[in-house]
């Protein structure tokens, strides 16, 4: 348009020259006016010009922001991490360092309970206490600064956050740092008159030990922070003995410990009886877990792991309280019969067992000669003295013992005599072919004689045929479970059982 213009500004000159004298300042006015519009475009143009290049410098800078920028909290996110890491890496090889993964835990109620909208809120608010948490951690890779405020939490997406610190001068700084955010950042907020709760749970992985690379170093720090946080009593540092730990056995063990609470557990029991009068003289117990999911799992499914990752003794505290109102419920109906509790090594660790039993017994009114605890021969294997000691304890309160699966294990004999047990049960492995084996027969007999000079008394389980039960009698054991006398049922119809038991052993001739 503006060529246009200067065209018709030039062709105007001839004209001009043919005119009169009378027309030439009209003339010279509009060829004034020609250039001067001519000039305003090409400033408009240039104009135009810069403020697009200044639209696209500003866009450019934008985009930079967002790619190394959470876009819901605003805070450094992993490609902004790995790349302070590679520099960082590059300039100090050799120091060590820690990488501390952060979880926020029961976001998805606030995400049910206020939507997204306000949950992305309340996120960039948990994330920016975490991060003035940090404020005194000289210690933390600093990103940047906002407003004099050094920025040192890295959001790697959903509600998993990151701190890198330099460890070199402390080896258990992370743990300090994780513990003290654990406990000092979160605070209920209040969101629309509702107290919104959540709680933050820790992982470690090290460099180098754990690993040089970043991937690395996040799949072990959230091994130990899933431990951590579902494992009580865990540490926050990835050990290597967590990778024999698949996400679902330790999803299976959280669950567990949901089932303790949520009544998913149920207690099966096997009768223990005199094979001579025929007389129950006990109930052994076994759990079984109802789980939603996978059915009815018996105990071989998950106590083994539950022992491995300490959620053993809140399972055994369950089965004790059971036990023991059982007892009570028998003794109301005028039954007679012990209920015998299989407790793990690592139960004999635990300071309040004693004093959580004494509760129990007296809150029911039971005695404790009422209640048999089964002991593994393994018992004393680990922390002899601390487990000893419980186990004394238990047995001047006037708890009958009895030591499980014995002739199984390498220490028997050498830690029978130390233990105040009054039984021994000999394993059903003895006992199944006890009529067909002769070595089996000779064990047992052996087992058998022992005991007796011990003056213990014997308990075999697994009798399932009368020819089994005939010889135990003939070598002198007088107390049997199994089979033949029942099958493991719900401990709910153990009263009604005992009492049909009594009525066809009065009627039999």
């Amino acid at each position: 348009m503006s060529y246009r213009l200067l065209f018709i500004a030039v062709l105007s000159l001839p004209l001009a020259a043919q005119t009169t004298t009378s027309e030439l300042p009209v003339l010279s006015l509009l060829t004034g006016l020609l250039l001067l519009s001519f000039i305003y475009l090409i400033k408009l143009k240039f104009d135009i010009y810069k403020l697009q290049k200044s639209q696209k410098n500003n866009n450019s800078g934008q985009l930079g922001f967002y790619s190394l920028h959470d876009d819901i909290s605003g805070f450094p996110n992993k490609f902004f991490l790995q790349q302070q890491l590679d520099e960082l890496l590059k300039r100090a090889p050799q120091q060590t360092f820690s990488l501390l993964l952060i979880k926020i835990s029961q976001f998805e109620q606030i995400n049910q309970l206020l939507g997204h909208s306000n949950s992305n809120l309340i996120l960039a608010q948990i994330a920016q206490r975490i991060n003035d948490q940090l404020k005194d951690t000289a210690e933390a890779l600093t990103f940047e600064f906002r407003q004099q405020v050094p920025i040192r939490l890295c959001h790697l997406g959903g509600v998993d956050f990151a701190i890198w610190l330099d460890t070199t001068e402390q080896q258990h700084l992370a743990e300090y740092v994780a513990d003290d955010l654990e406990k000092n950042v979160p605070e209920p907020m209040i969101v629309h008159g509702c107290a919104i709760e959540y709680q933050l749970h820790s992982g470690i992985a090290n460099y180098p030990e754990h690993g040089t690379l970043l991937s690395e170093l996040s799949e072990r720090a959230y091994l130990a922070l899933q431990h951590h946080s579902w494992l009580q009593g865990q540490s926050q540092v990835f050990n290597p003995g967590m990778l024999n730990y698949s996400s679902d056995k330790l999803t299976l063990m959280a669950e567990l410990r949901q089932a303790i609470s949520d009544n998913q557990l149920a207690l099966y029991v096997q009768p223990q009886v005199d094979m001579q009068s025929r007389q129950v003289l006990a109930g052994e117990v076994f759990v079984r877990w109802r789980h939603p999911r996978r059915g009815l799992m018996t105990p071989s499914s998950f106590l083994a792991l539950a022992e491995q990752t300490g959620v053993i003794y809140p399972l055994t505290q369950w089965v004790l309280r059971e036990a023991v109102a059982m007892i009570a419920t028998l003794e109301k109906a005028r039954l007679v019969s012990k209920i015998a509790v299989n407790i793990s090594s690592k139960d004999l660790l635990q300071d309040e067992l004693v004093e959580s039993l004494e509760f129990l017994f007296d809150k029911h009114k039971v005695k404790p000669a009422q209640l048999m605890l089964e002991i593994k021969e393994g018992a004393l294997a680990g922390a002899a003295d601390k487990a000893l000691s419980t186990i004394q304890r238990l047995h001047r309160m006037g708890v009958e013992l009895a030591l499980d699966d014995f002739g199984t294990g390498l220490s028997s004999l050498a830690h029978l005599r130390r233990l105040p047990v009054q039984y021994v049960k000999v394993d059903c492995s003895f006992i199944n072919d006890l009529h067909k084996s002769d070595m089996h027969s000779a064990i047992t007999g052996a087992i058998i004689d022992m005991a007796r000079n011990l003056e213990l008394g014997v308990i075999a389980e697994g009798v399932e045929e009368v020819e089994v039960e005939q010889k135990l009698l003939r070598m002198g054991c007088h107390r049997g479970q199994g089979f033949l006398y029942s099958r493991p049922f719900e401990l709910s119809g153990f009263a009604v059982w005992l009492k049909q038991w009594q009525q066809s052993q009065t009627k039999a001739p």
